[in-house]
């Protein structure tokens, strides 16, 4: 089941990083995907940062929310730290894909998603410290 959630959360991820119009996808439900079989790869490194746009910073916390649950999923809670080597490349791999779909990829993006598996890598990380730490109490009780 865990692998379904996943390959559904990544077409889904796939979608919004590769439709033509993500507002339109968004505001309209108007879905399409337009080939660029040459893309201007200067588009990876733009700088085109706009913290002072709220669309732009939803759109990066976006990025941030949706990597960090497809590594969740993928690796199971942190039951896989594989799937989170596999989320990193998935990352790359959408916003090298956007400049074949009119789209604009950006490195800064790639770097959103990262940290956005990053987070969900420390997440586990700190689930299973918590979890050792409350079996190692409760075994300590009731020793005492």
């Amino acid at each position: 089941m865990r692998i379904l959630f996943t390959g559904l959360w990544a077409i889904l991820l796939f979608i919004f990083t590769c439709s033509f119009s993500f507002q339109d996808l968004i505001q309209h439900q108007s879905l399409d995907f337009s080939f660029n079989a040459s893309p201007d790869w200067s588009e990876l490194t733009e700088q085109d940062v706009q913290w002072y746009r709220r669309d732009w910073v939803l759109r990066k916390a976006g990025h941030l929310l949706g990597f960090f649950l497809l590594a969740l999923l993928a690796s199971g809670g942190g039951r896989s730290t594989y799937a989170f080597g596999l989320c990193l490349l998935y990352a790359a791999a959408t916003e090298i894909l956007q400049l074949y779909f009119f789209r604009g990829g950006r490195i800064y993006d790639m770097a959103i998603d990262a940290l956005g598996v990053l987070m969900a890598y420390l997440w586990c990380r700190f689930l299973v410290r918590v979890k050792l730490t409350t079996t190692n109490f409760t075994r300590h009780k009731k020793n005492t």
